[in-house]
């Protein structure tokens, strides 16, 4: 057997269950067959046995198949790698579902120890329109029966050995997933497991919400994010801090604990522009304009509007108001505010105190309910 058909053959262990499939299956089926294109080339440059040209292969075991193209290819005289420039087409099924279709690089390698590389770009070349990108159906690598959606990832470097079941991603790492957009230096995926682990600072974008983390780890079976490390979340005007977060995928919320903090630079901006017109009294038109800060032991968000309910210890404050309670929500469409359970609201001297405070932005309007308790002092003169 030639070299390059052995490096291929020793890879038949590979798993087709997650990310790294990508490249594990191209060379992990016993059947391993050469289009009548190929041309086998004797050469004398010094690192290289052979060059073959015009590489087309193809295999299949039991339901999963496999097929990949590349330009050329060559054995090093030390007979321990194997490398294939231009790959384009790489195409895998699994069960007979596709799993990764259009996968392209610049360059791939595979090793006698079965460590596999993918390159952007060749070693010592300049940057110019190098590629290393391909489709993926997450949902078939999560074993789950779920609607078929295809998400793109693009980065400089993929590292994996299918013995270990491990791979690495680096280099300005980018994944397109049902909206979602994820940036990363370098993703670890753990094929024992099924998850993966975003080192360094990452985003996941999605509409118009942005969340930013010092590390993460995805669990692709529970279709959650788990974050940690100054969190940043920055949606429509209003940024959110926290020490740790999650982003359940299911319900499309993300919800933030430890040392959360939330910043509204101007009130008027989260609000629907012709409820801000509407508004006619002046302590109400200047609360528009004011930055609100809001503190509790935990906040949902939704990624899909604007809707937030913070939890524990609440506490909304603007200038000389505040407002205390152990539950707040906020719904978008009604533009309603509701605060529940033991609600305290201070204007300067004047109190409230209620079970359950309604306000209405839209109407202007504010209804306490529950052993309602208030005291408003009035200074001699006043004209209220």
């Amino acid at each position: 057997m030639c070299q390059f058909c052995y490096n291929f053959a020793v890879l038949r262990k590979i798993s087709l269950i997650s990310i790294s499939v990508i490249l594990f299956t191209i060379a992990a089926f016993i059947i391993i067959k050469l289009s009548d294109k190929i041309s086998i080339i004797q050469t004398f440059i010094p690192e290289k046995i052979a060059i073959f040209k015009q590489v087309h292969m193809s295999g299949r075991e039991g339901n999963d198949s496999w097929e990949i193209s590349a330009h050329e290819g060559w054995t090093g005289r030390d007979r321990n790698v194997t490398t294939f420039e231009f790959v384009t087409n790489a195409e895998i099924e699994r069960n007979g579902r596709p799993l990764i279709k259009d996968l392209t690089a610049r360059r791939m390698k595979v090793s006698r120890n079965k460590d596999i590389e993918v390159l952007k770009k060749a070693e010592g070349e300049k940057d110019g329109k190098q590629y290393l990108n391909a489709l993926i159906d997450f949902n078939a690598v999560s074993n789950k029966n779920k609607k078929r959606k295809f998400s793109t990832i693009t980065a400089a470097v993929i590292k994996f050995n299918p013995d270990t079941k491990k791979a690495l991603v680096t280099g300005n790492v980018r994944i397109v997933k049902d909206k979602m957009t994820i940036r990363a230096e370098s993703i670890s995926l753990d094929l024992n497991s099924n998850l993966a682990t975003f080192e360094g600072r990452s985003s996941f974008s999605k509409k118009g919400s942005k969340l930013v983390a010092n590390s993460a780890t995805s669990y692709f079976d529970e279709d959650r994010i788990v974050m940690s490390g100054s969190i940043e979340v920055t949606q429509k005007n209003k940024t959110a801090v926290s020490d740790k977060a999650t982003y359940d995928d299911l319900s499309k919320t993300v919800v933030l604990s430890s040392n959360v903090k939330t910043v509204i630079e101007k009130l008027k901006n989260i609000i629907k522009e012709k409820s801000a017109e509407k508004v006619k009294g002046e302590d109400a038109k200047g609360a528009l304009q004011e930055k609100t800060v809001i503190t509790c032991n935990s906040l949902r968000l939704s990624t899909e509007n604007g809707d937030c309910t913070a939890y524990g210890k609440v506490l909304v404050s603007q200038k000389d108001k505040e407002a205390r309670s152990d539950e707040a929500f906020y719904q978008e469409e009604s533009e309603n505010i509701v605060l529940t359970g033991k609600v305290y609201m201070k204007r300067k001297n004047d109190w409230v105190k209620a079970n359950k405070v309604i306000v209405s932005v839209d109407k202007e309007t504010f209804e306490a309910v529950g052993a309602v308790e208030t005291i408003f002092k009035v200074k001699k003169g006043s004209k209220r």
